[in-house]
């Protein structure tokens, strides 16, 4: 795409959302559906009890999430001062595949988890690059649009990771269920409390590993046919030693810009909240799902995929709402839904008979169906609040500092999300190992509702940001008159 060409290529944008789509198989296929579970049974495997297993598991999240808060505001410089997104993209992708395939041939829960890190971090990277390049595939007015675009089509990349589950449990020996009780239960009985041998319990968690890398490989293969506006590269005319020295003082310069702006201090703050919501779902939906709710594996996927097709169906409608009423507006919309879909896990009974008896009755006063519904919510909300933040970021960012105004809405996100899954962890493992709980069910239900507190703080600081989208309509660009 050349410099003077101005004109949104619906082909060019559907090449550029082809890497959503594949790297949402390594959001779903790894992040939410593995990694987690996998961590845990490979730490009892390796001879630690399950709250343990399970912090640990979380931990790799927190740690990978933290390094990536710590260096996204200046990997956000450096895709500033790059001229182009597309050969970070490619090149943290990359990535990305190699360390995530790598894990399929280890048992260390240690270097195994290293790796998640590794692949983690680099993922996030990637996905900052892949953002700035929004403006230069397309005219200032679509940007709303090419934003829902690429996150509705990038949940097709959920599909595949479904498929990639089912055809593991299918032709490799399916994960264990541990009891609900699990955390109550010593290393040295698991074998027998669980009823099937040790090299069984990982099962088909350990192929998916090797599955999402090479469909993360062979989905992202159109997204090299992308074209997009090149920009001044400073990175090439002063070296990376240099521009790393000034991105930093730049980056302290921008945070201190950004908490002196008021909307953008309200946006990161109610940010940092919401995102560690979003983000600590991502992480905990199938296991809370098998583990919390007692669903079997092929119903616990089921379940995900009813969320992932309502993404699809209904993250669309974000980006028109939001170019034509505004982020703020359709902020205000995802903030409800997200609070509707995180009061309906705490009420609604659980699958498993045993532990639904457990259960206060004020906690199953739902029908254990209506999940179901909350995974069409989920579904709306998870999609449409990645609009609300490529599209707030846009309208709030001096043109000049699209990507470092990315990475500081990205360091507040990552930022929260490190401590949010150490929290959640936390709380799961203290509440299903304590003495007179000893629940997994109890403990995912608490652990939902400060989930759920999270989320209405930051729902609140949202409210607190000024509408700019008129202006930024009429041709105005940050930073606005207060």
């Amino acid at each position: 795409m050349s410099d003077t060409n101005s004109v949104t290529s619906k082909l060019n944008v559907f090449m550029w959302s082809t890497y959503d789509i594949a790297n949402t198989v390594f959001s779903m296929g790894i992040v939410s559906m593995t990694v987690l579970q996998y961590g845990t049974l490979l730490g009892m495997l390796n001879g630690f009890d399950y709250s343990l297993s399970y912090l640990l598991a979380s931990m790799a999240i927190a740690i990978s999430t933290l390094i990536v808060a710590i260096t996204i505001p200046v990997m956000g410089t450096i895709a500033d001062n790059n001229g182009k997104g597309k050969s970070g993209t490619i090149l943290f992708g990359s990535l990305t595949i190699l360390f995530t395939g790598i894990v399929f041939l280890l048992n260390n829960i240690f270097i195994a988890l290293f790796c998640f890190i590794t692949a983690n971090i680099f993922y996030q990277w990637g996905n900052l690059f892949y953002d700035t390049m929004i403006p230069r595939i397309c005219e200032d007015k679509d940007k709303g649009w090419v934003s829902a675009v690429g996150v509705a089509l990038g949940y097709f990349g959920s599909f595949f990771a479904v498929i990639f589950n089912f055809a593991a449990i299918a032709f490799f020996t399916e994960a264990v269920d541990l009891p609900d009780n699990i955390g109550a239960i010593a290393p040295e009985q698991y074998e027998t409390a669980i009823g099937v041998p040790k090299s069984e319990w990982i099962g088909h968690l350990n192929e998916m590993w090797l599955l999402c890398a090479f469909g993360f490989l062979l989905i992202a293969l159109p997204f090299l046919l992308t074209r997009e506006r090149v920009g001044k590269n400073r990175l090439a005319e002063v070296g990376l030693r240099a521009l790393l020295g000034s991105a930093i003082s730049e980056t302290a310069e921008t945070a201190k810009e950004v908490w002196n702006y008021k909307d953008m201090r309200w946006f990161v703050l109610g940010w940092f909240f919401a995102v560690d919501v979003v983000q600590t779902v991502i992480n905990i939906m199938k296991p809370a799902a098998v583990e919390g709710f007692g669903m079997d594996e092929t119903t616990a996927t089921i379940l995900l995929l009813v969320g992932v097709v309502f993404a699809v169906l209904l993250t669309g409608i974000a980006g028109p709402i939001a170019d034509r009423k505004g982020p703020k507006f359709l902020a205000k919309i995802v903030g409800v839904v997200w609070l509707v879909a995180l009061a309906i896990p705490i009420f609604a009974d659980s699958f498993d008979e045993a532990a639904s008896a457990n259960l206060p009755v004020f906690l199953k006063i739902l029908p254990n169906f209506t999940v179901f519904l909350m995974a069409i919510l989920v579904g709306f909300g998870m999609g449409s609040i990645w609009v609300v933040q490529r599209t707030m970021t846009i309208e709030l960012a001096p043109p000049e500092k699209i990507g470092q105004y990315f990475g500081f809405s990205k360091l507040a996100g990552k930022g929260s999300s490190a401590f949010g899954i150490l929290i959640f962890g936390g709380v799961i493992s203290f509440f299903a190992s304590a003495q007179g709980f000893g629940s997994n069910a109890l403990a995912y239900k608490i652990g939902i509702f400060v989930l759920l507190v999270l989320f209405l703080i930051g729902f609140s600081f949202f409210m607190l940001i000024k509408d700019r989208h008129q202006e930024y309509v009429a041709g105005k660009r940050a930073p606005f008159n207060e």
